[in-house]
């Protein structure tokens, strides 16, 4: 999956009722996370 969320003035430009939130439903093994920082 992928998602893209704007940054406006180093903050995150998220909806009122929009958050962030990671959680492991699979078992422990490992994960990563990409950011990719796309500027203007």
């Amino acid at each position: 999956h992928s998602i893209t969320i704007p940054v406006v003035n180093g903050e995150l430009e998220l909806g009122t009722w929009q958050s962030i939130f990671c959680a492991e439903f699979d078992g422990p093994r490992r994960r990563s996370i990409t950011v990719q920082v796309v500027g203007e």
